[in-house]
């Protein structure tokens, strides 16, 4: 007799606690389900923003094969030179920089950039050279690009022997200074 009530007990048990799992399963699918839609909204948002910031060519037009390439007055075939407009924040002070440029804009310890279109005067890092590194216009894109510093530059990390592609997020290390690309962004001369 005892044994059926214990066997009673057990199987009782067992069913209650497969309910409270499988309730508390269906709960966190619901939760994840309404997080991920919530995500994706504000990933779509923040994938929208990052679209406004990115440097990306427009989408050209296409035209098709049997149509003859339309004839374009003087003005339009000449290209407008691009501005770009770069904010760096240095991560130890949060000293926030902001360049709008055509060409280069040179970083270092030394106090005359003047070989650059902008300069970013590093003063209080010992370890950074007079002329240390430069963010270069290329093609559609900017680049890091060392300027034979003696402790080298470091793009998040890795030290660079060559011009490297720098993006949003990026971190540039120059001696114990560590500055963040925040934006990039690319606008039309006006």
């Amino acid at each position: 007799m005892w044994y059926w009530i214990v066997m009673f007990i057990l199987i009782a048990g067992s069913i209650g606690m497969l309910g409270v799992s499988f309730s508390s399963i269906k709960k966190n699918k619901a939760i994840a389900a309404a997080r991920e839609e919530s995500g994706g909204r504000r990933r779509r948002r923040r994938d929208e923003e990052e679209e406004e910031d990115e440097y990306d060519a427009p989408p050209r037009r296409r035209r098709r094969p049997d149509q003859e390439p339309e004839e374009q007055p003087q003005k339009r075939q000449r290209r407008k030179k691009r501005q770009w407009k770069i904010l760096l924040e240095d991560i130890d002070s949060w000293d926030k920089y902001t360049f709008t440029f055509y060409d280069t804009v040179g970083i270092g310890r030394g106090k005359d950039g003047s070989m650059y279109e902008k300069y970013l005067p590093i003063i209080g890092d010992g370890r950074v050279s007079k002329l240390h590194c430069a963010i270069i216009h290329k093609g559609d894109k900017l680049y890091l690009k060392d300027e034979g510093s003696r402790n080298g530059t470091y793009l998040n990390g890795e030290r660079i022997d060559r011009p490297v592609v720098i993006q949003r997020d990026d971190i540039i290390g120059i001696g114990e200074t560590r500055l963040e690309v925040q934006r990039i962004l690319r606008e039309s001369e006006s």
